[in-house]
């Protein structure tokens, strides 16, 4: 089948039918929880499921019973689109890899926002929800910010914690927003809104992390660390895919982002790269979270001693099924 295809067979299935709930519990979900207390959250583990897997919050409750401690629903933009022209999702099965070009692909905030607001009724009280938040296609780079506030103000008593995604290799122009003087002004606008949004709302502001490339350089890296400390930001997932197709077994040619075994080196070495500023840094730190090739446990205490609090996974689980959580956690 199609991998697009099988993907969202699988989390339309799971998404309608709760028969299976128990035996799901049973056979997958980690008997060796070590909560972890991350900003103003409270994770019942280190495991979550990276943006992108389930881009309309479709399966929640399922992510929920399989074990994970946190989702991350998204990329999410202001409006619904479908994303780019098909075929757009590709496995590389010698790498363990995945290349996609899918292009915010989703049914845009007020639509997901009810999914979630549905998917809190039954779920369970210490299963944290992530928002990843981007720019519709059309929009031009120049006006993304105004994107990015529509959808933290739509989905912000929803959300446990926002994603800023700037590092997708499959929207035009969107890793520009890496440069200094446009990150700042995107991180600027959004810690004002998050601030106005919690006085309205009598809440403590909104954790925010930012999303990255694995393709930027040290002063990139350098930049961005900057800019994230002087807003205040909570933190860094570091990374997202990569446009680089170094070291590859399987002979194609796709556009798109690469995923996967292949761009855990590149993953590592970025989220070394913040680690050691934030040990520099006797002021303000950035909670890291670790994303990108991991497998299985050893991959975990890789980002772990890199600085990671938190790891998220999508391809491994693509390759592994949902029994990578139990192999993971216990």
């Amino acid at each position: 089948m199609d991998p697009e295809s099988a993907h969202n067979c699988v989390l339309n299935f799971f998404s309608k039918v709760r028969i299976f709930d128990p035996l799901i519990k049973i056979l997958y979900s980690p008997k060796n929880n070590e909560p972890i207390q991350v900003s103003d959250l409270a994770f019942r583990n280190k495991l979550g499921l990276s943006a992108g897997f389930d881009k309309n919050g479709a399966a929640i409750k399922f992510w929920d019973v399989l074990g994970f401690s946190h989702i991350e629903i998204g990329t999410v933009t202001p409006l619904s689109q479908s994303g780019n022209p098909k075929p757009r999702m590709f496995r590389l099965k010698k790498d363990s890899a995945v290349i996609n070009r899918l292009g915010f692909n989703n049914k845009g905030a007020d639509e997901i926002r009810k999914n979630i607001l549905i998917a809190k009724k039954t779920l369970s009280k210490d299963f944290v929800i992530g928002i990843n938040i981007g720019k519709n296609k059309d929009t031009p780079i120049e006006n993304s910010i105004s994107d990015y506030k529509i959808c933290f103000e739509k989905l912000y008593d929803v959300a446990d914690y926002f994603t800023l995604n700037i590092s997708s290799p499959n929207t035009e122009k969107l890793r520009t927003l890496h440069e200094s003087e446009n990150l700042s002004e995107l991180l600027s606008q959004i810690q004002l809104l998050n601030n106005e949004l919690s006085q309205k709302f009598s809440k403590n502001i909104k954790p925010v992390f930012l999303k990255i490339s694995p393709d930027i350089n040290n002063i990139n890296a350098q930049s961005v660390y900057e800019n994230a400390v002087t807003h205040k930001l909570t933190g860094i997932i570091a990374t997202n895919t990569t446009v680089s197709r170094s070291g590859l077994s399987e002979d194609i040619n796709e556009t798109g982002g690469l995923s996967g075994k292949p761009v855990k080196i590149l993953s590592d070495e970025i989220l070394n790269i913040f680690n050691e500023l934030n040990k520099k840094n006797s002021g303000y730190k950035l909670i890291l979270i670790g994303c990108g090739g991991i497998f299985n446990s050893s991959d975990v205490v890789d980002k772990i001693k890199k600085g990671a609090a938190l790891v998220q996974i999508y391809t491994g689980f693509i390759y592994e099924g949902p029994s990578i959580i139990k192999k993971i956690l216990n």
